[in-house]
């Protein structure tokens, strides 16, 4: 199920069960995961596959391995707020994951992340090449960081 805000999302957290976030890039998704406790965000898996299915898959047999409680899709809209292709497409990714698990999942905002990791990435010296290879890990880590965050926020957790 889609949760609209992450004061609801958040209701969802168990202690001991981590929280999951999905990065939709074009060719890659990147996957972070949150440490038991909620509070540190860590790049977890690229996964490069073209079907949807098999990433669905992929996702599923992660989440049952790593005793998730909820899962984080960034969402991509444009600076103004607007969608764009790209958040129709991760919109259906994350409606087709719905359907395969009960798990809450809370679609976060994630404009700027991807550069953000790109220039984060560029920061420590890693050339272009190894950039492409890291940073939708480190934008899937920033996006649960921003949810992380506003559960903290909240005072929740």
């Amino acid at each position: 199920m889609i949760i609209d805000t992450v004061q609801e999302f958040c209701k969802f957290f168990q202690k001991g069960h981590a929280v999951i976030s999905i990065d939709h890039g074009l060719k890659k998704l990147g996957l972070a995961i949150s440490s038991p406790d909620h509070h540190l965000p860590m790049p977890l898996k690229l996964i490069e596959i073209e079907s949807d299915k098999k990433k669905l898959k992929e996702i599923i047999e992660i989440i049952k391995e790593q005793k998730i409680c909820a899962i984080v899709v960034g969402l991509p809209v444009n600076m103004d707020g607007t969608k764009s292709p790209q958040t129709l497409l991760v919109e259906n990714f994350a409606e087709k994951l719905s359907r395969r698990t009960n798990l809450p999942i809370f679609m976060q905002d994630e404009r700027l992340t991807s550069k953000a990791a790109d220039n984060l990435l560029k920061d420590l010296g890693l050339k272009r090449k190894n950039r492409n290879a890291q940073d939708d890990l480190v934008a899937a880590s920033m996006i649960l960081e921003t949810t992380l965050n506003s559960v903290r926020n909240l005072g929740n957790n």
